[in-house]
């Protein structure tokens, strides 16, 4: 995906987006409009039962049980032959 105000001759490995570029007005305000919004509930601490969760499944993966997430389990979706 080509972005519109990158400079010209930038070559793949160069970053996408370099700092020295102005950011767009609208950019800037969806960042901040972003970061009003979800900012004091990213920073709350994950609940006690979620982290038990996440724990047993990385037990479980390292045992090689098989049981550990969906990895195990069949593709619910209907199969496109």
């Amino acid at each position: 995906m080509e972005h519109d105000d990158e400079p010209s001759g930038a070559g793949a490995k160069g970053p996408a987006r370099p700092a020295v570029l102005a950011e767009r007005p609208f950019d800037v305000w969806l960042r901040k409009q972003l970061h009003a919004m979800y900012d004091e509930v990213a920073k709350e601490p994950l609940p006690a039962d979620l982290l038990k969760l996440i724990d047993d499944d990385a037990g479980a993966a390292k045992k090689g049980d098989g049981s550990a997430g969906d990895s195990a389990s069949p593709d619910p979706r209907p199969r496109k032959d």
